[in-house]
């Protein structure tokens, strides 16, 4: 039982912990809420006028965070002699050296730049990548990068027009989401409205809030205002607004996440269920051995509920102290996680080499490059905990109630004679 709930606590903790990195680098990647006119080319123009109309309702405005426009679109960038699709997202660059404090809200944090050239970004083509992705392709700082894109309406006379320029790489960022990481380039949304022929205009209306809980809530007030019959944007084109939120755009991921969590608490659950029947047969193997003193305290006049009650408890109070165990242990182990595996691998190499020197090569049990993790995520949940410990102890409880029932049921005559 013990092992069981330490188990189950170790392997929940990793979980939640793989959890809440994976979405937090999901929600610091790009903004919460985007805001889209899904008629036409999709422009939105006067987009200035939409974000004071939405920061004029006292309630959105206090939930956000920063509201911008940008520009988010396909591209193509240009790697030897092929074109790979990317993301290309723009957005208002109003301090460089906010920039490269990582204090602008919808620009991921930059590990690497070049202090000279970074300064011009909103007057030149530059242009900053993933991490990930100057890996595929093999960039580095101060490379010419050629990226493609739609310019235009599809008309079936001349197709779709590209518009195709050269920028310099002048900055790698990291969000820790390898998705952003190998698919996104930014640039300075002045650059952006003339690589895309948009000027004085966006695609997109980036919002970031200050509690993810209130996504739903956020979305419905902000369409609410976008339809009021008394406002008009007086937008150069129709209108028809879209939201979404960041929960919409990764549902499936996020579904995913708690499926693959919902399925290993199944299964490590599991494990305690087998130790409850492993106590049903340690419980009736004792009552086998006192079946002659149980006899014996029932012809003197102890009721067969006591009976049931003794042995219930004692079923109760095992359950407890191996779930108090279990609890402690698997917390002490997931907190102490990285440097017992990192103990494992010295262990494992050293013994490797001995067997095998000159041809071992060093064995990492938690590869960061694979996993894309900076240290093991870890996020102990006490009010899971106690309830991992409670169902254990009721599990213990009935696990003792059905070999302490019979043990009521003895008769003690039987028993005393044939014992």
């Amino acid at each position: 039982m013990a092992v069981g709930v330490g188990l189950l606590v170790v392997v929940l903790s990793i979980f939640n912990g793989f959890q809440k990195q994976v979405k937090e680098s999901l929600w610091q990647g790009g903004p919460h809420i985007t805001i889209e006119n899904s008629y036409g080319s999709g422009a939105i123009y006067d987009y200035e006028k939409v974000i004071k109309h939405l920061k004029e309702d006292p309630k959105l405005a206090e939930s956000f965070v920063s509201v911008e426009g940008n520009i988010t679109s396909h591209g193509l960038i240009q790697s030897n002699n092929n074109f790979n699709p990317i993301m290309i997202r723009a957005v208002p660059v109003d301090s460089v050296e906010k920039l490269v404090e990582n204090g602008l809200p919808n620009f991921p944090r930059i590990l690497q730049y070049d202090r000279d050239e970074i300064q011009a970004i909103n007057s030149k083509k530059l242009v900053v990548v993933g991490k990930e992705m100057s890996a595929i392709y093999g960039y580095g700082l101060g490379r010419e990068i050629t990226m493609a894109v739609p310019g235009g309406r599809f008309t079936v006379e001349r197709g779709v027009q590209v518009n195709v320029k050269t920028f310099r790489l002048v900055g790698l960022f990291k969000t820790g989401y390898y998705n952003y990481d190998s698919k996104f380039v930014f640039l300075s949304l002045p650059q952006a409205q003339e690589f895309f022929k948009m000027e004085g205009a966006v695609n997109q209306v980036a919002i970031k809030v200050r509690s993810l809980d209130d996504l739903k809530l956020t979305k419905h007030r902000i369409l609410s205002r976008l339809n009021e019959e008394n406002w008009n944007p007086k937008i150069q084109e129709e209108t028809s607004w879209s939201v979404r939120t960041i929960a919409e755009e990764q549902e499936n991921f996020l579904a995913a996440l708690r499926l693959e969590k919902t399925i290993i608490s199944i299964i490590v659950f599991l494990f305690i269920v087998l130790a409850a029947l492993g106590m049903v047969a340690t419980v009736h193997s004792l009552i086998r051995a006192k079946r002659r003193s149980i006899g014996t305290l029932k012809a003197l006049g102890l009721a067969s509920n006591d009976i049931l009650l003794i042995f219930t408890l004692n079923a109760m109070i095992v359950g407890i102290l191996s779930s108090l165990v279990g609890g402690m242990t698997g917390i002490f182990i997931a907190t102490k996680l990285e440097v017992i595996i990192n103990i494992i691998s010295e262990i494992i190499n050293g013994v490797g080499g001995l067997l095998n020197p000159g041809d071992w090569d060093p064995v990492e049990l938690v590869p960061k490059d694979i996993y894309y993790f900076d240290h093991i995520p870890v996020d102990i949940d006490i009010s899971f905990i106690f309830m991992v410990t409670t169902a254990a102890t009721i599990l213990s409880g009935l696990a003792g109630y059905f070999p302490a029932r019979m043990a009521a049921n003895l008769n003690p005559v039987d028993t005393i004679r044939n014992d």
